[in-house]
């Protein structure tokens, strides 16, 4: 997967960024150990560190994670030293793991790492091959409006911890959807930057591919806490169902 480099270097900060212990991390686990039956089944495409897919696997659920990057799969082991989150390592848009589960879902931009529509497109159909009857696909991905509007380059800094900071530098290609942001790390050392290239897509846009892959959409959220959705929103859950279900 094209990305796979870029996480492959982030995989020691990426911590830091996301934080497995924050409160939208837990939310985000209270809402696909919601929509999973007892003793379920849950596949999560770039499935990183495990910063999600750990917590659920505590809850007594059989959980699979995919991923181009060794780099975080590696984290992910260090942190699930009993191996309760089976991974694979492979690009998620083309590879599958031969089985079904009731719930795969997609977090954070993940969905946005492949940077081609038809890229997108072929993760919506992994992800219906992989759903089992009457399972749910959850996305979770950022509004674009605001990176779409950007005029120029957007530099800004983010605090990873009291001796790091992270500035990441974004610039916008608007006639194909695409974002290049530069992750610097800064925290006393040579300064580390790494390249990341994503291709952002609108809610409908997302929506328009999942009916391609033969899903549809059943319920949209701002958030994980089950917030009402509106034009406002910086963010989206949205969670399809097989289009044959209904």
């Amino acid at each position: 997967m094209e990305s796979q480099l870029a996480y492959d270097a982030l995989a020691d900060v990426y911590d830091l960024m996301y934080p497995p212990e924050s409160p939208d991390a837990a939310d985000a686990v209270d809402f696909l150990a919601a929509l999973t039956p007892a003793s379920g089944r849950v596949l999560e495409l770039g499935v990183g560190n495990g910063r999600m897919a750990i917590p659920l696997a505590k809850r007594g659920l059989t959980v699979h994670g995919i991923d181009a990057s060794a780099q975080m799969l590696a984290r992910l082991k260090e942190r699930d030293p009993d191996a309760t989150v089976v991974t694979h390592t492979g690009d998620f848009t083309t590879e599958t793991t031969g089985e079904r589960y009731d719930v795969v879902f997609i977090a954070l931009n993940t969905f946005f790492a492949p940077s081609t529509a038809d890229a997108q497109v072929r993760c919506m159909q992994r992800m219906r091959e992989q759903l089992a009857p009457g399972g749910r696909v959850v996305v979770e991905a950022f509004d674009p409006l605001p990176y779409h509007q950007l005029d120029g380059e957007k530099t800004s800094t983010r605090y990873l911890s009291p001796g790091a900071v992270m500035i990441d530098s974004t610039h916008v290609m608007r006639d194909r959807q695409l974002m290049l942001v530069i992750h610097t790390v800064i925290d006393g050392g040579t300064p580390r930057p790494t390249q990341e290239v994503i291709r952002y897509a609108w809610p409908s846009e997302i929506d328009l591919m999942a009916r391609l892959a033969g899903l549809r959409l059943t319920e949209r959220y701002a958030g994980w806490k089950r917030e009402p959705y509106g034009p406002d929103s910086p963010r989206h859950v949205s969670v399809y169902e097989a289009a044959e279900n209904g």
